[in-house]
């Protein structure tokens, strides 16, 4: 069987080094000091869930869209003692909810695999967004790519092509393209969509950032 994109990300959750276990204590640290009690949250590309779990003590008010079926059923037995929690299969660039339907949008590690696609994924987050929600968002930073090949290679994930810091795979694996991004280039991208950065905190291989309408 081919290994899919959640697969390998499974094998990285499993085998983190240092730099990812880095990166995923300070996204929770990150979360955690964001979210309010009781919020309404969006994790957008939630994988296993990894992003809810961590902020769950403070709000069981939350929903994981991932475009992955296997994603989303491991998600689905991961939370199964927290009935409140939904995991839906959809795209990011076409979420199935109302406009301005919740406090927090999250998306942490898979915007780096959207390509084309992520500037209309950043307006429908947008659109589903109430009008003084937050948009967190994590991503490689410009730091990172020595990292990722790492990973990439103790992983056998198949590389195709590499142009600067976006790295190209076979297209047997899905989301075949993830990217790495400066501070510039996500300041470019998120004005384009006209995103307000109100926060943009570097952590070794990756950017957490808080956005607003």
């Amino acid at each position: 069987m081919n290994k899919k994109n959640i697969d390998f990300w499974e094998d990285v959750l499993a085998n983190q080094p240092a730099s990812y276990r880095k990166w995923f204590e300070e996204e929770k640290k990150y979360l955690q000091k964001i979210i309010t009690p009781n919020a309404k949250v969006l994790d957008v590309g939630c994988g296993d869930g990894r992003s809810i779990f961590d902020i769950i003590e403070t709000t069981q008010d939350a929903v994981g869209i991932d475009h992955d079926q296997k994603a989303v059923d491991d998600a689905r037995r991961k939370f199964a003692e927290y009935p409140s929690v939904k995991f839906l299969k959809a795209d990011a660039d076409k979420l199935p909810f109302k406009d301005e339907e919740f406090d927090f949008v999250i998306c942490m590690g898979t915007f780096a695999n959207f390509a084309d696609k992520k500037f209309a994924v950043l307006e429908e987050m947008k659109r589903v967004l109430k009008k003084t929600g937050k948009i967190i968002i994590s991503v490689y930073s410009e730091d990172a790519f020595e990292e990722r090949i790492k990973v990439y290679s103790a992983s056998g994930t198949k590389i195709k092509e590499i142009k600067g810091g976006k790295v190209i795979f076979d297209e047997e694996l899905g989301d075949n393209t993830s990217e790495q991004f400066s501070r510039e280039e996500l300041e470019k991208i998120f004005s384009k969509v006209q995103l307000k950065i109100e926060d943009m905190t570097k952590v070794n291989i990756a950017y957490l950032c808080r956005l607003s309408k």
